[in-house]
């Protein structure tokens, strides 16, 4: 393992070509708190590099799915969570407010992880005073989906004492069956083209 450590810390990449790699990728957030001026380079270097590994992950499962279709999920009920994360938060937290987690009816994940997160941002933009501390101009929104039968059935999905939900199988680590995102540009057209009823 020690010879694996500085193996790779023999082969960094420099942080520039990090950034290059994260925008290669089409990483929705790229971490500002890993570029800010008063942190560290080393702590940037490490920051972006776990941003880079998370999202591969992601992005690995998601091609999977693309690849072979037949393996998706049936409809059924699904659990979904909506998290946010901004140039003041590490990692992704999950979201305040209503409409944040839950389970619905549908035919497809993509279809409920659309559709959360568009009410969900309706939400947001019904109610912009409450959250008006909240709603920076570097939040970024995810909405996480999974097929519920599929994710418990997952080896890490069942836990006895627990009831299945979207936390649980976040916290088990189990991919999401869809992910939808919402940058802070597309987010600040979303709130300025809102109307109020």
């Amino acid at each position: 393992m020690t010879s694996d450590l500085a193996n790779a810390r023999d082969r960094l990449v420099p942080l520039h070509r990090l950034h290059q790699v994260a925008t290669l990728l089409n990483m929705p957030h790229l971490g500002e708190t890993a570029t800010q001026a008063d942190t560290p380079q080393i702590n940037q270097h490490a920051a972006l590099y776990a941003d880079i590994a998370d999202w591969a992950r992601l992005s690995a499962h998601a091609a999977r799915q693309l690849r072979d279709p037949d393996q998706g999920e049936n409809a059924g009920p699904f659990v979904y969570l909506i998290e946010y994360t901004d140039q003041h938060t590490k990692g992704w937290r999950k979201a305040p407010g209503e409409h944040t987690d839950g389970c619905t009816l549908a035919e497809r994940a993509e279809t409920v992880a659309q559709t959360v997160l568009t009410r969900y941002l309706t939400h947001l933009a019904d109610h912009r005073d409450d959250y008006e501390l909240w709603l920076v101009d570097s939040l970024t929104l995810r909405a996480n989906v999974w097929h519920m039968v599929t994710a418990d059935a997952h080896p890490r999905g069942r836990r006895s004492s627990w009831p299945s939900s979207a936390c649980t199988f976040q916290e088990a680590q189990i991919f999401p069956h869809a992910i939808e995102i919402r940058t802070p540009a597309q987010i600040q057209r979303f709130m300025d083209h809102h109307i109020s009823p």
